[in-house]
């Protein structure tokens, strides 16, 4: 299985309010059996507890999306949330008319991580197909440094960003609602009622 393409997608785009990465993956010619892909399962959840929750978080564009696919878009959805806590929908469908090729649609918020982190997923997937060890710690304190990148302003000093239960608020809210003060409104005493005083 390898990634054949991949493009960055704008927000307001056809899958979701959200920029997106869009990948296309191809599968190799040989189809798994069902007790493989079980078996698979069995061994990426021993890796990843929480990839179960994943799989209410893909969506499917079509019924012939093979098992394999999801997971690796499932496996990819539960690296992030480990790495930098990101919590989204995915979707995965077919490539018309190419046979073997697959869309995994991924949006996010933290865009130098979303490439590496499917790149990771397949890498991982591969290996516990095959029966060998990845090292995920690895890969998640890398992830983390990726998505800690944007957060580097350009003087090379770390800014932390904090979200707090005000701030949450403040995004949803619609803009009419906050009003800064005029500089109409605002008297100011004279100097020379300030000297008289």
């Amino acid at each position: 299985m390898k990634i054949i393409d991949q493009r960055y997608l704008a927000s307001d785009n056809r899958y979701s309010s959200q920029p997106c990465l869009l990948s296309i993956l191809e599968l190799d010619s040989d189809a798994h059996t069902p007790a493989a892909i079980s078996a698979l399962e069995r061994r990426l959840q021993a890796i990843l507890p929480g990839l179960r929750r994943q799989r209410n978080l893909v969506g499917k564009r079509c019924a012939d999306v093979p098992p394999l696919v999801q997971l690796v878009q499932q496996v990819a959805m539960e690296l992030r949330r480990l790495a930098f806590n990101e919590v989204t929908l995915g979707f995965v469908g077919v490539v018309p008319h190419m046979r073997g090729r697959y869309r995994l649609v991924l949006p996010y918020s933290a865009k130098a991580a979303v490439a590496p982190a499917l790149a990771m997923a397949t890498q991982l997937v591969e290996r516990q197909l095959a029966g060998r060890a990845f090292n995920l710690q690895a890969g998640l304190t890398r992830l983390r440094a990726l998505a800690d990148r944007r957060s580097m302003p350009r003087n090379g000093k770390r800014a932390y960003l904090m979200q707090t239960a005000r701030t949450i608020l403040m995004s949803v809210m619609p803009n009419k609602t906050f009003s800064m003060p005029s500089i109409f409104k605002v008297s100011m005493p004279s100097s020379s009622a300030a000297a008289s005083s």
